[in-house]
């Protein structure tokens, strides 16, 4: 049944005279080798020992269809983790109080990788249970929260950088199955919550009840299965394990049961630390509702229809996403609100106005103002970025890629229109917003501070204009207005399109767009150009999500989607864009400029740029 090779190896090292039989405890998952249970003669240390025979098939088959390379390279880590596991840091838990088997060797073959351990039956953890009590429970929360405890802090050189076999990072498959969904939306933000704990260990990754050898009156248990230990925060052990052996209706009744057993046994594991464990379970308790929409995102994209998949997980997943949208929601309306006040009290007052060089005069000078109001901004916002690992881009100072390497960014004007602000005149605002990686903005905060205006929206929600819902002239059979930078007026068109349409002048380009939204028969653009300008991501980001919550439209130029984060521009200028008012459609607008023999009909674009 196993190769000589094998078979002399376990001779050895066992020091058996021989093997007396071999019989196969399991399959290992989809066919990637096998579990032995080894009975020996003569060995004076082992009457049985297990071989975890681990053998890559030749042949990629998934039960539920993910049959890829990703999958089988993720397997293929899981066992060189495990082997690291149990190389490295089993022997540290081994027999303390989250007893784990002890291994005896590990070696590489020709074919795959031999893991051979104690038989914990030896031990007396010869108890498998498929339905368990509270008092059962019980004993697997303490085991976890020991396991918990005695790695705090510690290094997880060799193993998932993330525990748990579902994490993220490793499972975009699944991911892409439940694409357009809400949760699809939110998924980056519930794994980098957890991932950015202050308080990490290293966690099992895989604390089902299959996993845990109990002694025959079930009140101590040893685990099994280390594929997927690595760093983690310890709240997804605990959800994890709890939804592998609790029905939907216990698992609701008990969770205030199951985090009291948890943190008791964390505090009394934590009592000779110098670890804070106040500050510990205040963060862990608030991640338990994150740890459970985590894998609540797996089980929805890998079995829809698994029992697991509860409609209270659905609620606790639903109000973790709300949460962390009121969080970053209530963060940028702070940030902007703070730094608006400021540039508001300095308005009309003495500041210092300097030039970056730039060809615009609207683009070209920044003040004091704007800098310090950046810098108010940035450290109201910090911690959402450290909360959640996203980047930062700002209009003032340099740039980095933060943008093209987090999952989202927020994105930043201190003052649009400076201009205007610089010549004590209204049009200018506070704008900020964050954006996936995928160029889509997920929040919208914009406050004009000389009409003490605060215009928010976000991903599902609605626009509200000073905390209540935007109302607008409904008249879809006014005249079109065309709102325009000042500067336009020196553009070869604006004879034409003021011939057609009522222009108007407003100010710096955020507030034009907002004017856009009381005058819903209306648009603002931007003719492509050469020159470097035509706005940046932190323009239109902002005020992107909230023109189109209101109904309006946003496009490139050429109708195509507007892309905010582009790897390799922050500027607009080649593209150009047309957002559009509620009342007022892109192809109405497109007709028009081709009426008045502006653009051609088959390719807007390709004789504007100047």
């Amino acid at each position: 049944m196993i190769p000589e090779s094998i078979h002399n190896r376990i001779i050895v090292v066992t020091g058996a005279v021989s093997i007396v039989s071999i019989d196969e405890i399991q399959p290992l998952w989809n066919n990637y080798g096998s579990l032995l249970r080894i009975l020996l003669r003569g060995s004076s240390n082992f009457k049985t020992v297990i071989l975890k025979l681990i053998q890559i098939p030749t042949e990629l088959k998934h039960p539920k269809g993910f049959a890829n390379n990703l999958s089988n390279q993720r397997k293929i880590c899981s066992y060189e983790v495990e082997e690291c596991w149990y190389n490295r840091f089993n022997d540290s838990v081994a027999l303390s109080e989250s007893p784990t088997p002890t291994c005896i060797d590990t070696w590489q073959t020709e074919d795959g990788t031999c893991i051979l351990l104690e038989d914990l039956n030896n031990r007396g953890y010869s108890n498998r249970l498929y339905h368990c009590t509270r008092d059962n429970i019980t004993t697997v929360i303490r085991w976890l929260a020991n396991f918990h405890a005695s790695h705090l802090n510690a290094s997880a050189i060799g193993l998932w950088k993330c525990g748990t076999y579902w994490h993220l990072a490793t499972r975009p498959d699944e991911l892409n199955t439940i694409q357009g969904t809400r949760l699809h939306r939110f998924a980056s933000f519930i794994d980098a919550r957890l991932n950015t704990a202050r308080f990490q260990t290293i966690i099992h990754g895989d604390a089902k009840l299959a996993n845990f050898c109990f002694n025959q009156s079930g009140d101590a248990v040893a685990a099994v299965d280390f594929q997927y230990v690595g760093r983690g925060c310890g709240m997804k052990d605990l959800a994890y394990f709890i939804s592998s052996c609790m029905t939907e209706t216990e698992a609701k009744q008990s969770e205030s049961f199951v985090l009291k057993v948890y943190f008791d046994f964390l505090q009394a594991a934590l009592k000779e630390s110098d670890i804070d464990d106040q500050a510990l379970e205040t963060e862990w308790r608030s991640l338990y509702p994150v740890a459970v929409a985590d894998f609540q995102r797996f089980i929805l994209g890998w079995s829809p229809s698994h029992f697991k998949n509860t409609s209270t997980a659905d609620q606790i997943t639903e109000t973790v996403m709300a949460n962390i949208l009121d969080d970053l929601q209530n963060t940028a309306i702070q940030a902007a609100c703070t730094a608006g006040e400021y540039v508001r009290s300095k308005w009309k007052g003495d500041f210092t106005v300097e030039s970056k060089g730039l060809g615009s005069a609207a683009a070209d000078i920044v003040t004091e103002v704007d800098e310090a109001a950046q810098r108010m901004i940035h450290e109201l916002l910090r911690p959402t970025i450290e909360r959640y690992n996203l980047g930062w881009l700002a209009e003032e100072g340099e740039q980095d890629d933060s943008r093209l390497n987090k999952h989202a960014f927020w994105t930043v004007d201190p003052i649009d229109g400076t201009l205007f602000f610089s010549e004590g005149e209204k049009g200018f605002a506070v704008s900020i917003a964050l954006v996936n990686q995928s160029g889509t903005p997920v929040v919208g905060v914009i406050y004009d501070p000389a009409n003490e205006t605060l215009y928010q929206t976000a991903i599902d929600r609605s626009v509200l204009v000073n905390g209540q819902p935007m109302t607008m002239d409904l008249a879809s059979d006014a005249p079109i207005n065309l709102v325009l930078d000042r500067g336009f007026e020196k553009h070869p068109w604006f004879p034409a399109l003021s011939s057609r349409f009522n222009v108007q002048f407003v100010g710096g380009a955020v507030m034009n767009v907002m004017n856009t939204l009381q005058y819903p028969r209306s648009f603002y653009m931007k003719v492509p150009k050469k020159r470097l300008g035509g706005c940046a991501i932190w323009d239109l980001a902002a005020t992107a999500i909230i023109s189109q919550h209101s109904g309006g439209s946003v496009q490139f130029f050429d109708g195509s989607r507007l892309h905010l984060n582009r790897p390799d521009r922050l500027y607009f200028n080649d593209v150009g864009f047309i957002f559009c008012g509620a009342h007022c459609s892109y192809a109405e607008v497109k007709q028009a400029l081709v009426e008045l023999e502006l653009i051609s009909d088959t390719n807007p674009i390709a004789f504007n740029l100047q």
